[in-house]
């Protein structure tokens, strides 16, 4: 085993240590959720849905992995995406913890893996942009036609003239879900889809007249 990979290893072993040691520490982090999202059995959209977190709740995160948080709640506990997690606002009092937060990452790079740590409010390392969460639909068939996206979260019980009964073909994105509902206030049957649909069957192919979504 050459010397890089055991600098890489002795590494690895580091961060897993330093990881280790702030989930331990951040046990019961309160967050608020900022939007509307599923609780999942794992950190992963592959995970089946237990429950849904909605905007403004409040939860205790107790560990984060790969862009997800377990946090508990009300509701049955489980895993959702740290996107739509925030500190919750101040109250402004004095009683606070004074502890400062500590940021660590790993960059791999051609000169072998880079580990930073900071101590305060610095933002730690941006992680890779995951994909978008949204729901196109389009007026044509196999996604043709004027389109429309919003992010998942959105909800309309009454659509506009323009797209009332007008909807063939949808995209979904970033593990978003949709429910299309044929009538106003999600009513007259309705259809729920995790995955793109290039033709809308028959009884909802240009009838829908209100949709809601979520991740």
């Amino acid at each position: 085993m050459n010397s890089r990979k055991l600098a890489t290893l002795a590494t690895l072993a580091t961060v897993g240590l330093l990881a280790t040691t702030a989930l331990a520490s951040a046990a019961n982090v309160p967050a608020v959720a900022t939007g509307n999202v599923n609780v999942r059995t794992g950190p992963g959209v592959g995970f089946n849905k237990v429950d849904v977190l909605y905007t403004g709740e409040h939860v205790s995160v107790r560990e984060c992995n790969s862009g997800w948080c377990y946090v508990q709640h009300s509701g049955p506990d489980g895993w959702v995406s740290a996107n739509y997690l925030a500190n919750p606002p101040s109250s402004g009092g004095s009683g606070g913890s004074s502890r400062p937060p500590v940021n660590f990452g790993l960059t791999f790079g051609p000169g072998g893996p880079t580990f930073s740590i900071s101590v305060g409010n610095a933002p730690p390392p941006a992680p890779a942009p995951a994909p978008a969460a949204k729901v196109c639909f389009y007026k044509g068939a196999n996604y043709t036609g004027s389109s429309v996206c919003v992010t998942a979260g959105s909800t309309n019980n009454h659509l506009s003239p323009g797209w009332n009964n007008k909807i063939s073909s949808l995209r979904v994105y970033g593990g978003a879900s949709v429910q299309i509902c044929r009538n106003y206030n999600y009513g007259g049957g309705c259809k729920n889809y995790s995955h793109n649909v290039a033709v809308l069957p028959f009884a909802y192919n240009n009838t829908v007249s209100s949709y809601q979504t979520w991740f």
